[in-house]
């Protein structure tokens, strides 16, 4: 990463950051994934509530966001392990009331870390993950833990999660290119996730998102989704519940 080009910016700290990072989520990420009712609900939360733990990858030369990184502090009293099945979801939710509680917080949870397509391949992602590790030891947090979305498991949607994490690459590296950037960084896999996120749509509205026809209930396998959604055609009622893994990074 060309340090003088890429700037690691705040949303508390730098006053033009909500312009810079707009449609930056959306750019990222498959239209479904954008209609999680816990993210519809609380993402203004980011920025009203949370703002000092809002990141993001300034490019100086010229002038845009590159990458991003979103999350919240939250408590968790129980061990890692016992993180819960409700994943990305769950932490949201949970930051959320814990805020409005005044209850002190002990853990960094990112909900996010994402590259703009425009900057892929430009090796961005670790020093992203980096700044988020480095945001928790400064709050004084425990560790930062993560529901990571592993990037090559739609290509493999019919695998379970369970079994994709114990695949490997030939250096004993996570075979996802995700999760070994993480790895590499010294985060450990505490468990998957198995309900993170849910997103649910009427029939016409997963037609709109995917570009599919759901003629019939049953199973489908739609582009860029780590599993197959249900389709209830009787109820008009999609389902997508997506899991994911929880990762944790120790202060460095």
């Amino acid at each position: 990463m060309n340090v003088n080009r890429f700037q690691i910016i705040a949303s508390s700290s730098h006053p033009h950051y909500r312009d810079l990072v707009r449609g930056l989520t959306k750019a990222a990420w498959p239209e479904f994934m954008l209609h999680d009712a816990v993210a519809n609900e609380n993402w203004h939360e980011l920025l009203d509530s949370f703002a000092d733990y809002q990141l993001a990858m300034y490019d100086v030369e010229n002038n845009r966001a590159a990458a991003m990184a979103n999350g919240f502090p939250l408590r968790w009293d129980d061990t890692l392990e016992n993180l819960p099945d409700g994943g990305w979801d769950w932490a949201f939710a949970e930051a959320v009331r814990n805020h409005k509680q005044g209850i002190s917080p002990n853990y960094h949870c990112a909900i996010q870390v994402v590259i703009h397509p425009d900057y892929q391949s430009q090796r961005l992602s670790a020093p992203m993950v980096k700044a988020v590790r480095g945001l928790a030891k400064s709050k004084g947090l425990n560790a930062l833990i993560i529901p990571v979305r592993p990037s090559e498991k739609s290509k493999y949607p019919l695998i379970s999660l369970d079994d994709y994490v114990t695949w490997q690459n030939e250096e004993g590296l996570p075979f996802d290119a995700w999760l070994r950037v993480h790895v590499r960084l010294g985060g450990r896999m505490v468990k998957v996730c198995h309900q993170s996120k849910t997103v649910r749509g009427r029939r016409a509205e997963w037609e709109a998102w995917t570009g599919l026809k759901f003629p019939q209930s049953g199973r489908y396998v739609i582009p860029d989704a780590l599993v197959p959604i249900e389709m209830d055609v009787e109820k008009d009622e999609g389902i997508y519940v997506e899991p994911n893994v929880w990762m944790v990074h120790f202060p460095a």
